[in-house]
């Protein structure tokens, strides 16, 4: 079987950020907390009942996950009621996988981060979002950039293997700004960076302010000015630009992310999680669980079917080769990796005839292909991956 991670939601804060869009809450009590994570376990304890009945699983009787990714919400809030279901996640792992673990820096101690590597996380990912007062201010967190900078310090002492999350684009953010911020990165010490230009989501108070004219976007021209100072400050610092808005240091790369980025199957649980596993059908088969945390109680099944047609569960039956050549292009154009268009031509049985804006991409070099027939997307270009990816899917037709 190809490597397969596991994601798990943990939708709870202490405070909402408003540009954030992911399943959340700060309403919460500690006995739905307690529950919620009970039956994170109980779903866990499901799949792997039905272990067997996952194509290309072959005679193993339990998974040996590749990768751990505890996301939300802020998994930070909680310390030591992770420890039963890490437990059980390890006996499924592989010794060598990466567990990672996001967390605020306003949570980290040294105790809390002691609890964390003792249950088996290896590797964790801090949502700093600006070193700058002003720009913590502009995004709504809760912590101070003496906080930001200590959090890193203390993680590393027990967790050396950490990733820094920023955001750039925020209201007010100059040049200046993003250069200190990035240089701040680097000289922390920091194994991995992700980097994300500010958007405007689905009902947001940032979406809903920018809808008002309360707020206004950088345009396109500024963030790509940023994107590029990025790209020259963090490799001229010996960081690998792995895709669009990760970089990591040397064997530092994202390996649960890989997996996203790459077509690679992961389980996903918790409130609005998604799923993907590439050995269901001839495109693999997505699913995303119940959206609402407080109704997050799955019924318990016994076939693989049940669980992923569980109520309220939203399964994406109609992918068909189409829409994986540019589930598959759009996700890999924007990585160091690139596409093989051999593999893609081989699994959709269309063939790679470029069109002419490909054609004049590769004579600019915007493009490239190798003897492998990969093709590769220039660096600077990943920032504006929609428009070659569609050209790059269109290109490929029915032999």
């Amino acid at each position: 079987m190809h490597p397969i991670g596991l994601y798990l939601h943990l939708p709870f804060c202490s405070r909402i950020c408003h540009y954030c869009d992911f399943v959340k809450s700060a309403l919460y009590t500690e006995e739905q907390k307690t529950f919620y994570l009970l039956s994170l376990e109980s779903l866990l304890d499901d799949y792997l009942n039905v272990w067997k009945e996952i194509p290309g699983t072959g005679n193993e009787s339990k998974p040996a996950f590749y990768s751990v990714f505890w996301g939300g919400g802020t998994p930070s809030l909680v310390t030591h009621e992770l420890r039963p279901i890490m437990q059980k996640i390890l006996a499924v792992t592989s010794p060598t996988a990466e567990i990672t673990l996001e967390a605020n820096p306003e949570h980290i101690t040294r105790e809390s981060v002691a609890i964390w590597a003792d249950a088996g996380i290896n590797r964790i990912s801090l949502g700093v979002q600006s070193f700058h007062t002003a720009g913590l201010k502009a995004l709504t967190r809760e912590h101070t950039t003496e906080q930001a900078l200590k959090a890193i310090d203390v993680v590393r002492e027990r967790i050396p293997n950490c990733n820094v999350d920023l955001i750039y684009g925020w209201p007010g953010q100059t040049d200046a700004d993003w250069i200190e911020d990035l240089k701040t990165l680097v000289k922390s010490g920091a194994t991995h960076a992700s980097l994300y230009n500010l958007t405007f989501e689905g009902s947001t108070p940032f979406a809903r302010r920018l809808a008002r004219g309360k707020m206004t976007a950088i345009d396109d021209d500024r963030l790509y000015g940023f994107y590029e100072t990025a790209c020259k400050i963090l490799e001229k610092s010996g960081y690998i630009h792995e895709e669009v808005s990760n970089w990591a240091l040397p064997d530092r790369e994202a390996r649960h992310n890989g997996l996203y980025w790459y077509g690679g199957s992961y389980l996903a649980l918790g409130a609005g999680a998604h799923s993907y596993l590439e050995e269901l059908g001839p495109y693999g088969l997505r699913w995303q669980q119940n959206g609402n945390w407080r109704t997050f109680v799955p019924e318990s099944s016994s076939t693989l079917q049940g669980i992923i047609t569980r109520k309220y569960n939203e399964i994406d039956a109609d992918r068909d080769g189409e829409a994986w050549i540019m589930e598959t292009v759009s996700s890999g154009l924007r990585t160091w990796k690139g596409i093989s268009l051999p593999e893609i031509e081989a699994k959709s049985g269309y063939r790679f005839e470029p069109r002419p804006l490909i054609k004049e991409a590769l004579e600019r070099g915007l493009m490239r292909l190798d003897a492998e027939r990969r093709l590769f997307l220039s660096e600077l270009e990943w920032f504006r991956e929609t428009r070659w990816s569609l050209e790059a899917a269109l290109s490929f037709a029915l032999s």
